[in-house]
C-alpha cells in the first residue's frame, strides 16, 4: 500500500468539495422522494397529458393507471403515472413529461426565476 501525502490546505479543500458533493447528492434524494410522493388531482392530471377527464375516468375503470380515493375525490402518484408512461401503458408526448417535472419543480420552489436554486 502507497501512502500519499498532501498539504493540510489541500486537504481541507478536499473535504470541502466532497461535502459539497454530499449536500448536493442528499438535497437531490430528498427532492425525487418528494417527487415521488406527490399526488395530483383529476384536472391537474388532465391538463400535463392534454387529455380530458372523462379520458382519465376511461383509464381508470380500464386499470391502466392506478390512483387513490381520499375523501371522494380521485388523485393520482405521479411516480405511477411517469411509470406507466415508461412502460406505455399511457401515451403522451416527450414534452409533456418534462412539462410535468418542470412545473413540480416550479411548486415546491427547486426553480426560481427559471434557475434551479
Amino acid at each position: 500500500m502507497d501512502v500519499i501525502t498532501i498539504e493540510s490546505k489541500a486537504y481541507h479543500e478536499l473535504m470541502g468539495k466532497i461535502e459539497k458533493i454530499l449536500r448536493f447528492v442528499e438535497k437531490e434524494e430528498k427532492a425525487k422522494r418528494e417527487y415521488e410522493n406527490r399526488l395530483v388531482t383529476n384536472d391537474e392530471l388532465a391538463g400535463i397529458l392534454g387529455i380530458s377527464k372523462r379520458t382519465l375516468q376511461r383509464m381508470r375503470s380500464a386499470d391502466r393507471i392506478s390512483y387513490k380515493m381520499i375523501y371522494g375525490r380521485c388523485y393520482y402518484d405521479l411516480h405511477d403515472i411517469e411509470e406507466a408512461i415508461r412502460n406505455r401503458s399511457l401515451y403522451c408526448n416527450p414534452q409533456n413529461l418534462k412539462e410535468l417535472r418542470h412545473n413540480f419543480k416550479l411548486k415546491s420552489g427547486r426553480i426560481k426565476d427559471g434557475t434551479i436554486g
